[in-house]
């Protein structure tokens, strides 16, 4: 049951979509199918591990690369292994509004508390045809929906035409991931009094938080990957969201190494080829001891070794893990 109406979707959202919500990767077994006791088990862990919401369903997640029935699967494993107890969102990257909408309801009949949507990715490119999308979506939807504005959809949203999607009843918020935050800070100027405009750049949260009026890290995945420097993290976003930044900078800068080492792994190359390359991503959730497998073709499998090495030396030089914890 979808815990808020359509009229109170918009608040429902600027109070829940707060502190992290982490885009994770999917376990998958050596034959390359799902792998759905280990998901279960790694979304429990999550949940122990007090994780504000987790993002299904994404890039990061592999979901483009999956079976309809997989996808399913997927979806039904998170559901009943979270238990209501993280926000959940799911990201659907179909460009027909009709499977969007088939998937927005049964997402709601499992607990899911939103959706965030895809720019179409095949045939709508005039802003007449991509609102007249999501106004389709806006009437049908059972879920509140977040915009996810990406070039990795082939085409970005601009100013004026989310700032008309933002009057949609449903339309609750946006994922703006340009890796520009000026932008968001435009964005939230224009429209941010009616959906929640995140930055998911965690290296800029402090700024955005104290200054431009950010609420949240949202469809990134630092909260379960800096291990034990989580509470590092949880600490400076809480000061920063107070105001406090003199007592938030300390902090923050203990994190850099691991943000140099999240943009070498991860982030330039979306930057340089939208693309998503995993396989760095799940060898570091592998030493934080979660099973992850290896990615599905024709992505590459594994990381190499000199990016294991230096994602290993890293995580064990700034605390993340120790000694002990790499070699198993």
């Amino acid at each position: 049951m979808v815990a808020y109406t359509r009229s109170e979707a918009k608040q429902w959202t600027r109070q829940h979509m707060v502190k992290s919500t982490n885009a994770v990767p999917t376990p998958f077994k050596a034959n390359f199918s799902l792998d759905l006791p280990t998901l279960a088990s790694h979304v429990d862990r999550w949940a122990q591990d007090e994780l504000h919401g987790l993002m299904t369903g994404g890039n990061t997640a592999e979901a483009w690369n999956m079976t309809p029935t997989e996808w399913w699967q997927y979806s039904e494993t998170v559901a009943q292994a979270n238990r209501g107890r993280m926000l959940l969102t799911s990201v659907i990257l179909d460009p027909s509004p009709f499977t969007v909408l088939e998937k927005a309801h049964r997402l709601a009949e499992l607990g899911f508390d939103l959706i965030e949507v895809i720019n179409p990715v095949i045939q709508l490119r005039s802003d007449s045809d991509l609102f007249d999308f999501y106004k389709y979506l806006n009437d049908h939807s059972p879920l509140g929906i977040v915009l996810y504005n990406t070039p990795t959809a082939g085409v970005t949203l601009n100013h004026g035409l989310i700032n008309r999607l933002a009057d949609l009843e449903m339309v609750v918020g946006i994922k703006n991931g340009l890796l520009n935050p000026a932008d968001s800070i435009a964005l939230r100027k224009q429209c941010g009094d009616r959906i929640v405009v995140t930055e998911p750049m965690e290296s800029f949260y402090l700024w955005d938080a104290i200054v431009h009026g950010g609420q949240c890290l949202f469809g990134t995945c630092e909260y379960v990957m800096f291990g034990r420097k989580r509470e590092t993290l949880v600490k400076y976003m809480a000061l920063a969201d107070a105001g406090k930044f003199d007592q938030a900078l300390p902090l923050y800068r203990e994190l850099e190494p691991l943000r140099d080492l999240m943009n070498n792994a991860f982030v330039w190359n979306i930057v340089r080829k939208n693309q998503y390359s995993l396989a760095p991503i799940k060898y570091w959730f592998e030493l934080l001891g979660f099973r992850m497998g290896p990615c599905r073709p024709p992505l590459p499998a594994f990381a190499d070794e000199e990016m294991k090495t230096a994602i290993r030396d890293t995580l064990i030089s700034t605390g993340v893990i120790d000694a002990n914890q790499a070699a198993a």
